[in-house]
């Protein structure tokens, strides 16, 4: 299979999937706003509990590593790819992939100098690049909210870098070397897909110095992303792998990391081969059993449902919060900060019943109650495994781009939710699978009534 057909399959990793079920612990949920690094919550053995801090901390980090490697062997480093195909049912290699946007990702290793990324002023269509350091900050972004739709040619700099930026050019300063670039273009079906490969051909990324070594390739992922806590203590050997490159850069983080240095833990450190203390080597060998169920408690206490409707907003930003960062990690991979965009997701109904394609649905919002966005709403159906799932019409989500859709005598709209075709109303109906289903929605520059709370998504309830 060829480079561009994996990245058809593999671009969806950025849709940031709610998807990972949680604990049922009774832990208070932490003081809005707090940043903290004490991850504790059960009484341990010290040299336990201070593992259990560690797979925590490293959490986010190690699932990165292995995000940028297994994207790194699709695509190459350095290299801006473009998705140039919708979304479609055989897109089944990462999670809930959408058919709102075409994505431009890259993974940037800038251990040989800045890369420069050039794109032009697009004003047509919502877009924007993310800029995600590997502890999963996304700590810039250029685009239709962030630069106002304005392009130009972005210096994207390493730590410690004290070159001079090109007249005309912007400073993108990096706290890490390495990084993922994600771009994501809206496209209005595959009429559409033309003009985005218009904008293709003027943006590039390019190093800033045409000299410079061409960085060394990265090693194949030694598992899936999500699936970091099999790994023993071998994760903490990935991790050392990834701090050598991608140090914290916050004081609290760095006190923690010097912490763990008795454990083995630190930049290039290779714990199951250096760590000879039984105790120590037996801690760290199961540190993800403690780890796992901190995260999946916090997840499970912080969570906001509404009308069944699963919203996070502590995401994109997390400073010294630990917990929250790996937990975003777990779930949320890569997420964007919320006012670029919000993704709700639903399990249950409004009676709080899960989804199952032997009933009917319907999402009713009232004349004027849409999603208050200043770009585009979507929803999409999947199945239990947060894939597209097959129907006769070859449709995977309804939204404000979607032709055909009828609105009701007094303004309002339906969206029918079902197995079988509606009569009349096809043009509203999100075709369902026999068995059961979630979905997803996509608020992308939602306004404040999303990101304060006052706009409720209305829940989906079954019919006769």
């Amino acid at each position: 299979m060829s480079a561009g057909n994996r990245l058809v399959r593999t671009v969806a990793v950025v849709v940031l999937v709610l998807g990972t079920a949680c604990s049922s612990s009774t832990r208070p949920p932490p003081t809005a706003g707090a940043s903290s690094t004490d991850v504790s919550v059960a009484e341990l053995s010290p040299v336990d509990e201070l593992a259990a801090q560690a797979y925590v901390w490293g959490y986010p980090l190690v699932v990165s590593q292995r995000t940028l490697q297994k994207f790194g062997q699709a695509i190459g480093v350095n290299r801006l790819y473009w998705q140039t195909q919708l979304s479609g049912l055989n897109t089944r290699l990462i999670v809930a992939p959408n058919q709102d946007t075409l994505y431009s990702p890259a993974v940037l290793d800038l251990r040989q100098g800045p890369m420069v990324l050039t794109v032009p002023d697009v004003t047509d269509r919502y877009w924007t690049y993310e800029v995600l350091d590997p502890w999963t900050e996304a700590f810039a972004y250029v685009g239709s909210r962030a630069t106002m739709g304005q392009g130009g040619t972005f210096v994207i700099t390493p730590p410690g870098w004290s070159g001079t930026v090109p007249a005309g050019a912007h400073q993108v300063a990096a706290p890490t070397t390495q990084l993922f670039l994600l771009g994501r273009f809206l496209v209005n079906g595959e009429a559409d897909l033309a003009n985005v490969a218009a904008i293709r051909e003027q943006a590039s990324l390019v190093p800033l110095d045409p000299s410079a070594p061409v960085v060394p390739s990265l090693a194949a992922p030694p598992g899936a992303a999500q699936d970091v806590a099999r790994a023993g203590i071998g994760f903490f050997d990935e991790l050392g792998d990834a701090l050598a490159l991608n140090p914290p850069s916050t004081d609290a983080q760095r006190d923690l990391m010097a912490r763990l240095a008795p454990l083995g833990i630190g930049p290039g450190r290779h714990p199951s081969t250096e760590l000879t203390d039984p105790a120590a080597r037996d801690a760290l060998e199961h540190a993800s059993v403690e780890g796992e169920r901190r995260i999946d408690a916090h997840l499970d206490q912080t969570r906001n449902v509404v009308n069944g409707w699963l919203v996070t907003f502590d995401v994109g930003r997390y400073g010294d919060d630990l917990l929250q960062r790996a937990a975003v990690a777990k779930v949320v991979w890569g997420a964007n900060v919320p006012e670029e965009a919000v993704y709700p997701r639903s399990t249950v109904d409004g009676d709080g019943v899960p989804y199952d394609g032997a009933r009917r649905y319907r999402l009713h919002f009232d004349a004027g109650q849409l999603p208050p966005v200043d770009a585009f709403w979507s929803v999409t159906l999947y199945g239990p495994d947060m894939f597209f799932t097959a129907n006769p019409i070859d449709r995977y989500a309804l939204g404000d781009r979607t032709p055909g859709l009828t609105r009701n005598p007094d303004g309002s709209l339906d969206l029918i939710i079902q197995h079988d075709p509606p009569a009349g109303q096809e043009g509203n109906w999100l075709p369902a699978p026999a068995g059961p289903f979630n979905l997803m929605m996509r608020l992308y520059l939602p306004r404040p009534a999303v990101l304060d709370g006052s706009y409720r998504i209305p829940p989906v309830l079954p019919v006769g």
